[in-house]
């Protein structure tokens, strides 16, 4: 099995960052069935820390975070374009941020143009989230590579280009053909620094009750049970379509009407339900 370095995806998005582009990458990762517990994290640690190296940039604490707001501060804060830099935003849904059932908030709009403005600072994000569908599909156009997290055997990762087609601008996954899996380092297992930051900023988040890091101490007011209740159907029928479902099934799924559905989730693509086979 061939090293992270030795690979086509790592030849890509080096490529991405050192070759005519001279840009940026923004990489998501989420996991096989949208399983806990399979490294997610673990991974964008080991990825953070291999990208730092091969950019000469010394990562430090800062660089991660679990609140957009935060992301934007820190994106605004990195080098220009010609300093490689990398900052790592876990829970991009889970935490409030890029979640796909707030594709309107002023919060997901400036993630998005922070994306589209990557060759204004050369930074490779690193997101993580359940599953690829729980993300803004705004944040998912703009993504370069879907690194999917297997659930067996742990610590080995499928990487995938994300693309669009031409004529419609469906957002499209392609796999590759060089390795079927890559496997990733349990940095926890070396007390690594950084996956324990990040990990003490999750236990803050659940202490906090608040389950979005933007909201973290504000004392505004709380999302209604009626609000929670219909971002969690948006997201129950968007994994449904994921999963293959006509909109038809999806409707009877979630009890609400074929419009609806329509309305609220985004249709699958081929390849994109290809990579969460």
């Amino acid at each position: 099995m061939p090293h992270l370095s030795e690979t086509d995806f790592w030849n890509d998005l080096c490529h991405g960052v050192f070759g005519p582009r001279q840009g940026g990458a923004r990489i998501i990762i989420d996991a096989e069935s949208a399983a806990t517990g399979v490294g997610k994290t673990t991974l964008a640690v080991a990825m953070a820390r291999a990208l730092s190296t091969a950019f000469e940039y010394e990562i430090v604490k800062d660089d991660f975070t679990l609140s957009g707001q935060e992301y934007l501060e820190r994106w605004r804060e990195h080098p220009g374009p010609d300093q490689p830099s990398v900052i790592v935003l876990d829970e991009l849904a889970g935490a409030g941020a890029g979640d796909a059932r707030r594709s309107m908030s002023n919060k997901n709009v400036n993630l998005g143009r922070s994306w589209q403005l990557m060759r204004k600072k050369r930074i490779c994000t690193i997101t993580t989230l359940p599953h690829w569908s729980d993300a803004d599909k705004r944040m998912r156009r703009f993504a370069d590579f879907r690194l999917y997290c297997l659930q067996q055997p742990i610590g080995y990762f499928r990487p995938y280009a994300v693309t669009t087609s031409f004529s419609d601008g469906h957002i499209m996954t392609r796999s590759y053909d060089d390795v079927s899996r890559i496997g990733f380092p349990n940095v926890g297992n070396h007390g690594d620094h950084l996956l324990a930051y990040v990990t003490s900023l999750k236990d803050d988040l659940l202490a906090s009750e608040v389950f979005d890091a933007d909201d973290v101490g504000d004392t505004g007011p709380e999302r209604t049970p009626d609000d929670a209740e219909r971002q969690q159907r948006i997201a129950d029928a968007q994994r449904a379509r994921a999963a293959g479902l006509s909109t038809r099934d999806v409707a009877d799924v979630v009890n609400m009407s074929q419009s609806w559905v329509t309305k609220y989730t985004d249709a699958p693509h081929s390849d994109d339900q290809e990579a969460t086979q």
